[in-house]
């Protein structure tokens, strides 16, 4: 996923242009803020960019399908270091998201390698797929 910045980038448009095509439907995007009431923090899916560049449409996909370009892998639960790179955030984001729980941690982080914390697969598809524009 890319930022908005990237997002403008790509299709050569200004943040008001990206953000009319994501209330249109036309991106697939997310509001990955840990506040959803307050400023967005938005991430576009690089490929609903590619697709719409290339065809000026809709990058018709179900949610399974998108989930698993966000996240590749089928296992129970998902290292920090994994969502942030997802997320295209850092690791303090990561742990906003832990505290204010968006996301459901079974390991907490810790120094050293290895370290990252654990959070539910689950936890983490609940929450895109509820912060989907």
């Amino acid at each position: 996923m890319g930022d908005l910045n990237a997002a403008m980038r790509d299709l050569d448009m200004n943040a008001d242009q990206v953000r009319a095509l994501l209330d249109e439907g036309k991106l697939v995007g997310f509001n990955i803020a840990t506040n959803e009431t307050g400023k967005k923090n938005l991430r576009l899916l690089t490929m609903s960019i590619h697709h719409y560049c290339e065809t000026g449409k809709y990058l018709a996909m179900e949610w399974p399908e998108i989930f698993h370009l966000v996240l590749p892998h089928d296992r129970l639960f998902v290292r920090g270091m994994e969502i942030q790179r997802s997320l295209n955030c850092d690791q303090g984001h990561v742990q906003n998201l832990i505290k204010t729980e968006h996301l459901q941690c079974v390991k907490k982080s810790q120094r050293g390698p290895g370290g990252s914390p654990m959070v539910t697969r689950g936890s983490l598809e609940a929450f895109l797929k509820g912060r989907m524009l």
